[in-house]
């Protein structure tokens, strides 16, 4: 596929001239099947082709009403969620852990393959991203599942309540020794962190800022599952903290990080850079921000703007990100219709590895900036393990990920295209899959490649989805599809 690779680039891009105003459908700019799986596949993992049709059907807002609908919480993994962790763990107690992260990574990662119309799981990811754990040093699963819940209920709601929950969350009092706090000897970890990444970002705020910041944080501990704070290991003398003194905690110190309008520029180019582009339009940013502190700092009011906008919806705009492995691994199975879990064509513990080949593993980022992310997602190494792995959801063969085996069930990949509009009609068929497949418009040259391979020398209108031999030729046209370098884009 190497030359196709290089006579089907994906085109290049230039930045949007529209601005946040709200997006209206025009002839030049349709409310159509791509500006609906552009939204889609920037929102959920892996739109299904019913998906896109039924938001055809419906409107952009309507669709982002639906996607910031709250969603019940998800039965846990088990029942060891609700147990105290181990307090001095043996070597067979850190086993135990082990598995249960594992687990906790597996269950994670059905929820995303097998998702709904909703945000939330995007979201879950985003935060877990922003502020990033890891599990292996944190090494208590149930303070992981515990964090992972907050981010699922926090998911698109305020920005200010869920930092606030995550001065005090368990597992990062572990991960930056936020337990070990206290009066007299400051640990500095977490207050550096939640001004450089969690908050306001590099170059606003001094070193003495991050002292007095720690000392105001002093006293928090971990019980069981929970945090509480202990009165006796908390500073309680005046701290000068961003220029403003008193006797500050963990609340009043955030509270002055609110305060400052840096804060809200800062997550507010985050979320451009996961629903828009890694490379930020700060006069945009600018704007949203402004959004978010006018509705103290509720992030619905931001989302719902920014996912109406003509910005968004833009040419520009679509098919401008590289997709992460997760996308990649689990959205291409949620797109090409695989049902992930034990009874179905894969298992989410087979996504989890082969995201991780790829890097990105979840509960585990590489550092406490999570992933890189960008071009970094895509090298001279990860690429055609991409390949494979799309290839191995087409085919459906079982296989090994390093030392682990995996059985797979085949796709039925004529009943895949029979959830098309007309998939006894060639050339509406390679348009249609094409067109669900990737960012891009299906052109001459596309549609001519696409044909050859589904048709292999018959005419068009001998093409029968029901003739034998019809599943073969749709699995290589779907592998074709997938190794294009736009499908690496979303």
């Amino acid at each position: 596929m190497t030359d196709l690779a290089t006579q089907f680039a994906a085109p290049k891009l230039t930045r949007s001239n529209a601005g946040l105003e709200r997006y209206v459908p025009t002839d030049e700019h349709p409310w159509d099947d791509r500006r609906a799986s552009h939204l889609l596949r920037r929102t959920i993992f892996g739109p299904t082709p019913a998906e896109i049709d039924s938001a055809v059907r419906s409107s952009p807002d309507a669709i982002v009403e639906q996607l910031l609908t709250e969603q019940q919480l998800p039965d846990p993994p088990d029942s060891w969620v609700n147990q105290d962790p181990f307090t001095r763990p043996d070597s067979a107690e850190r086993r135990i852990e082990r598995e249960r992260v594992n687990q906790t990574r597996t269950w994670w990662m059905e929820l995303i393959a097998n998702q709904g119309m909703s945000l939330t799981e995007k979201m879950t990811l985003f935060w877990h991203h922003h502020f990033a754990t890891q599990a292996i040093d944190v090494r208590k699963p149930q303070l992981m599942f515990k964090q992972n819940t907050t981010f699922r209920q926090s998911a698109f709601k305020n920005f200010k309540t869920l930092v606030l929950s995550m001065n005090t969350d368990p597992a990062i009092l572990y991960y930056l020794d936020g337990r070990l706090n206290r009066v007299g000897r400051p640990n500095e970890n977490y207050a550096r962190e939640l001004m450089e990444l969690f908050t306001m970002g590099v170059g606003n705020y001094t070193e003495a800022d991050v002292g007095e910041a720690a000392r105001a944080f002093t006293g928090w501990v971990v019980e069981g599952r929970r945090s509480r704070l202990d009165i006796g290991r908390h500073d309680q003398a005046e701290k000068t903290f961003l220029g403003r003194t008193g006797n500050w905690n963990d609340l009043s110190a955030t509270n002055i990080i609110f305060d400052q309008p840096v804060t809200a520029k800062f997550i507010c180019r985050k979320l451009y850079q996961e629903f828009v582009y890694d490379i930020p339009d700060e006069a945009i940013v600018d704007q949203l921000a402004q959004i978010l502190r006018d509705n103290d700092y509720s992030l619905k009011p931001v989302l719902e703007t920014l996912l109406l906008s003509a910005h968004f919806f833009d040419e520009t705009t679509i098919g401008s990100r590289i997709k992460s492995p997760i996308e990649l691994t689990a959205g291409t199975a949620r797109t090409l219709g695989l049902e992930v879990g034990a009874n179905g064509n894969l298992t989410a513990e087979f996504l989890v590895d082969q995201a991780t080949d790829l890097g990105q593993k979840l509960l585990d980022p590489p550092n406490v900036a999570g992933w890189q992310g960008y071009r970094s997602w895509i090298s001279t190494n990860t690429l055609p393990k991409r390949h494979l792995h799309t290839d191995k959801l087409v085919d459906g063969k079982s296989h090994f990920v390093g030392r682990a085996f995996y059985e797979m069930q085949t796709m039925d990949h004529i009943a895949y295209i029979k959830t098309f509009p007309k998939p006894w009609d060639a050339v509406e068929l390679v348009r249609s899959v094409g067109g669900c497949l990737s960012a891009f418009p299906v052109d001459a040259a596309r549609e001519e490649l696409y044909l050859s391979v589904l048709l292999e020398g018959a005419e068009v209108y001998d093409w029968n989805p029901d003739a034998r031999g019809a599943g073969f030729r749709v699995a290589n046209l779907l592998k074709l599809i997938l190794e294009l370098p736009e499908y690496q884009l979303g």
